[in-house]
C-alpha cells in the first residue's frame, strides 16, 4: 500500500477530509449560483420586457458565463488548480437545494411585492391618465373644429 502511495505524485494526492471539505464548499458555491439565478428571475419578474426572447437569451448567456467563471475560480483557488467532478456535482446539489427551499420563498415574495407595486402604480397612472386623455381630446377636437371652419370659409366649393 505504501508503494502505491509512493508512486502517486504528491500534487494529485488529496486526503479524503480535504475532498469532503471541497465538496461542501462546492455545495455552498451552488447556493451562490442559485442566488445569482434568483437575481435573473427577479429581473424577469420586475421588468415585463424581460420575458421577451432576446433579453432572456442575453441574461442566460451572462448567467452561464458567471457560473463558468465561478467554477473556474473555485477550481483554481480552493482546489489548487485541480478540476474534479464532485465540484460540479456539489454545485448542482447546492443550487437545487437552494432553489427548492429558500429560492421558492424569495421569488414568491419578489413577485408579490412587485405585483402589488405594478397594480398600485397602474391605478395611479390610470387615474392621472384619464383627465389628461380627456384634456388632449378636448384640445385636439377644438383644433380640428377651428381648422374645419377655416377650411370651409377658404374653400367653399370643396366638398371634402
Amino acid at each position: 500500500m505504501t508503494e502505491l502511495l509512493a508512486k502517486i505524485e504528491p500534487e494529485t494526492f488529496m486526503p479524503v477530509c480535504r475532498q469532503t471539505e471541497l465538496f461542501l464548499l462546492s455545495v455552498l458555491l451552488g447556493g451562490g449560483i442559485g442566488v445569482l439565478y434568483d437575481v435573473f428571475r427577479a429581473l424577469r419578474a420586475i421588468f415585463p420586457l424581460m420575458g421577451r426572447t432576446v433579453p432572456t437569451a442575453v441574461c442566460d448567456i451572462i448567467f452561464l458565463l458567471l457560473c463558468g467563471l465561478g467554477m473556474f475560480l473555485f477550481s483554481v483557488m480552493a482546489g489548487d488548480g485541480q478540476v474534479r467532478g464532485y465540484y460540479l456535482l456539489g454545485a448542482i446539489l447546492g443550487m437545487v437545494i437552494y432553489l427548492l427551499t429558500a429560492g421558492t420563498v424569495i421569488i414568491g415574495v419578489i413577485r408579490t411585492v412587485f405585483g402589488t407595486v405594478y397594480r398600485v402604480l397602474g391605478g395611479i397612472l390610470r387615474r392621472m391618465g384619464k383627465p389628461l386623455a380627456e384634456l388632449f381630446k378636448k384640445i385636439s377636437t377644438k383644433k380640428d373644429y377651428k381648422f374645419v371652419t377655416y377650411a370651409k370659409k377658404m374653400f367653399p366649393k370643396c366638398k371634402n
